[in-house]
């Protein structure tokens, strides 16, 4: 375990065991979900993993399952760090973890934007580096996953939002967005519209070659 970083370990269907199809299964996720993470597009992203319950011919426990996936993440929590990308369990669910990727450079280039790091200060982010800012939104992300503090809505500038759209949702939930798409938008709309679909092509162009054969290792910019 632990390969995919460097193979690609092809159709999660077609795995003979529960941890080999689990894993290509977290790899297909991981691209699927963090796909502008990986490409260098985006700063995070926040996902859950759910596998399916089966491995070739044979079905699994759920619970079975479910423990799988937190092992693979956490064997890829190394080996991801080691390219350049961080990942942290936020919850771990009955039908597998919330999960969080992070490039801390480019955490880092939001900090350095004094709009963003004003917004996240105001919300008690620390932003001393970018892994003070990913260990204190990591804690705010398990408080509200276990039902004890509500949605941090200042990890939108850590996706990679305009500090304008944040700060237009922190104050009203999104009643007064001129536009909507991949967040919801309260600057110019053509701009935004153009940045969801360069967003979209190069998201695309990714997927693309990890199903055409990529590790991920080599998808990420």
């Amino acid at each position: 375990m632990g390969q995919g970083m460097e193979v690609f370990l092809g159709d999660p269907s077609e795995a003979r065991t529960l941890e080999d199809g689990v894993e290509a299964e977290f790899l297909h996720c991981l691209v699927l979900q963090a796909g502008l993470v990986i490409s260098g597009d985006k700063p995070c992203a926040v996902f859950g993993f759910t596998p399916r319950a089966t491995a070739g011919s044979r079905t699994a426990s759920l619970p079975a399952v479910a423990s799988c996936a937190n092992h693979v993440v956490a064997v890829y929590e190394d080996k991801a760090s080691g390219y350049g990308v961080s990942l942290a369990v936020l919850a771990r669910r009955s039908c597998g973890p919330m999960v969080m990727a992070w490039r801390p450079e480019l955490v880092s280039s939001v900090l350095a934007d004094d709009e963003s790091r004003a917004l996240l200060a105001s919300a008690d982010i620390d932003v001393g580096s970018a892994d003070d800012a990913m260990r204190c939104m990591a804690r705010r992300l398990r408080s509200y996953f276990r039902g004890h503090a509500p949605f941090p809505h200042e990890l939108g500038v850590l996706l990679g939002y305009p500090v304008r759209d944040v700060r237009g949702f922190m104050r009203d939930g999104g009643r007064g967005a001129v536009a909507c798409g991949r967040w919801k938008v309260y600057g110019d709309p053509a701009a935004a519209e153009r940045r969801f679909a360069e967003l979209a092509r190069r998201e695309s162009a990714l997927r693309e070659r990890f199903c055409a054969g990529c590790p991920v290792g080599a998808l990420i910019a």
